[in-house]
């Protein structure tokens, strides 16, 4: 089964796969290049959609908007820049750029009028069976059609089964309440993907077509169609604030304002133009390279728009994660503040909210800390939090071409626990195992101060040597460097050492160093280097440890960070042995999720294995 990164507020990759239906995941190698050597003769239709996509890149060449075209067309995101997912996120229109609701909805509306409109104008078509009734079929086949090019994701399903259900309640002439179609649409929907809740677009999709539902229907309105839609995008902003924060720990503050901007900007020249430009397809190459033209210059017209409101300060509210409790005040708070003026009461909605958007989170005590080795794969990411100040310790590597372990691990698990800054970056050397997210970590949160063993061969900015005799003070907690000295080591013997002292126990982190640092450290501190948790030098790494340098740290508890089924092999069978002989609890964050020592006084000194604690029934053992 495919196995996924296990870490506090981090993304849920084994979740997101058993929703999807995917049982096994692989890759292309690069060399040799791939060669079809079959053509299958089952999914034509995503045979369709492959085809369509390498059409539009072979108009478009090099176009930066021809991935979101793609997306617009047939529902195949990838094509989508990191940075231009990043954008729509923090402006809130990412739902805008694959294929959702309000597009199937748009398609269904476009069919529908011009069938009426021509059926009606036609005396012997219109005799023989009403206009409705041809309108209603060419909507649904046109919905039909939509959904299958899309890929049949969750929303479109959704929005399919809503459409169907009200065109045929035309074909039959028969009334149709906009609450029972989005039940059946639900009760389908579950039917047929049982495993839909796992997914956040289920909630927000569903979710945003009942706020809708219940903040316009059967209600009075006086203001003309312009203050109703913004009464309209304000209230789904506010409904969908708790899912949101649950999901994503951050707020859109100007989300409003620009799908405000871009739904009619998207569903008026974007999308039309570029399904227009897929139904030409078969036609005339022509017609669908202008078409894409224009369909790329109105998205870059849009894109400018985006930027711009990006880059005012304050745009996105970030937030701890939420415990899911509050969820039970703050959905029935958000029902009585959309609730109709006239409902006493009201107010009480507000009060209801109060826990949600302010949650108790808890923090050391003084004296105390709590440290966590993270899971990044192959790769080292570690903090330490005292009661008002929080280190990190390495960053972890990068994660293919466009993530890091910064962005993905390290930078959610820090605002799941309600960290806004980081006091302190400690970088142990320059293996892009230990630097890989720094870049990341300094562009999403704000840090204090930086140490680096070389900042030669590890330019960062702001950056300070680490040197043996550094010491701190944070809440009661000693922080000391005891590796490396000024001269003598170079390489992965010349990692920061750091050695935590609190009131319930030490941990040493020693980074990647090998038996010459291993030895010089012995001499230099003897029985000092006595701890309860060590992080296993270089993950594991063959000849390590040192005899001395086991009996001078003494660890209750090895912890080595590897990454699951790692190229390197580590950690080594006879490192493991040589550890585990010394009576101490091995453990590996690879196959147990993030582990967390909550170090105080009086607590006893038992690990939190993430994985193991918060498993689910779709969790690889």
């Amino acid at each position: 089964m495919p196995r996924g990164l296990a870490n506090p507020g981090g993304f849920d990759y084994e979740r997101w796969l058993y929703a999807k239906g995917i049982v096994a995941t692989g890759y292309v190698l690069g060399e040799p290049l791939p060669r079809l050597l079959v053509r299958a003769d089952r999914h034509p239709v995503d045979r369709y959609r492959q085809q369509l996509a390498r059409n539009f890149e072979r108009r478009l060449p090099g176009n930066a908007f021809v991935g979101i075209l793609i997306a617009l067309a047939v529902g195949e995101g990838s094509g989508i820049s990191s940075q231009q997912w990043e954008i729509f996120n923090r402006t809130g229109v990412g739902h805008l750029m694959s294929v959702s609701g309000s597009h199937i909805g748009l398609v269904v509306g476009m069919v529908f009028t011009l069938v009426w409109g021509l059926w009606s104008r036609m005396p012997r078509l219109a005799w023989r069976w009403p206009a409705t009734r041809a309108a209603a079929v060419a909507g649904l086949l046109g919905a039909g059609g939509y959904t299958l090019l899309s890929g049949l994701s969750v929303p479109a399903q959704r929005s399919f089964l809503m459409a169907a259900v009200a065109m045929l309640a035309l074909i039959a002439e028969r009334p149709a309440a906009p609450s029972r179609i989005l039940a059946l649409a639900l009760l389908a929907v579950l039917a047929l993907d049982p495993a839909a809740p796992l997914l956040a677009g289920f909630w927000l999709s569903f979710g945003a077509v009942a706020v809708i539902l219940y903040s316009v229907s059967g209600r009075w309105r006086e203001s003309g169609w312009l203050g109703q839609a913004i009464s309209v995008q304000l209230k789904i902003s506010l409904a969908l604030l708790p899912p949101t924060l649950v999901y994503f720990q951050q707020f859109p503050l100007l989300s409003p304002v620009a799908n405000f901007i871009a739904i009619p900007w998207v569903g008026c020249t974007v999308l039309p133009l570029s399904l227009l430009a897929a139904l030409a397809d078969p036609f005339s190459a022509t017609a669908q390279s202008v078409l894409l033209e224009l369909a790329a210059l109105t998205m870059e017209g849009l894109w400018r728009i985006l930027v711009w409101l990006d880059r005012l300060p304050g745009m996105v509210l970030y937030w701890p994660t939420p415990p899911l409790w509050t969820l039970l005040f703050a959905v029935p708070g958000m029902m009585l503040l959309l609730a109709p003026r006239g409902l006493a009461g009201r107010w009480l909605g507000v009060p209801l909210c109060v826990p949600l958007l302010w949650p108790p989170f808890n923090a050391p005590k003084p004296g105390g800390f709590w440290f966590t080795l993270l899971d990044v794969g192959p790769g080292l990411a570690a903090v330490v939090r005292t009661q008002n100040h929080v280190l990190v310790y390495d960053t972890g590597p990068r994660l293919g071409a466009t993530r890091d372990a910064g962005q993905a691990v390290l930078v959610p698990f820090l605002r799941q626990q309600g960290v806004g800054r980081v006091d302190a970056l400690l970088v142990s050397h320059a293996d892009p195992q230990h630097t890989g997210g720094v870049r990341s970590l300094r562009e999403l949160m704000p840090v204090e101060r930086i140490w680096i063993s070389s900042v030669e061969r590890t330019p960062i900015g702001g950056a300070e040597p680490c040197l043996a005799g550094q010491a701190w003070k944070w809440d009661g907690v000693q922080f000391r460097l005891l590796h490396p000295p000024v001269t003598g080591f170079s390489h992965d013997n010349a990692s920061c050492v750091l050695q935590v002292s609190g009131t319930g126990g030490r941990v040493l982190l020693p980074g990647d160093i090998e038996t010459a640092a291993e030895t010089a450290l012995v001499a230099n501190h003897g029985a000092e280097l006595a701890v309860e948790v060590l992080v296993a030098p270089h993950h594991g790494h063959r000849n390590l440890s040192t005899p001395a340098f086991l009996n001078a740290v003494r660890p209750q508890y090895v912890l080595f960070a590897t990454g699951y089924r790692n190229r390197f092999g580590y950690p080594r069978p006879d490192t493991v042995a040589r550890y585990a002989a010394t009576g101490a609890t091995v453990l590996d964050a690879a196959y147990e999720g993030a582990l967390t020592f909550r170090m105080e006084s009086g607590r006893p000194l038992t690990p939190e294995r993430y994985r193991r604690d918060r498993r689910h029934y779709w969790t690889a053992p």
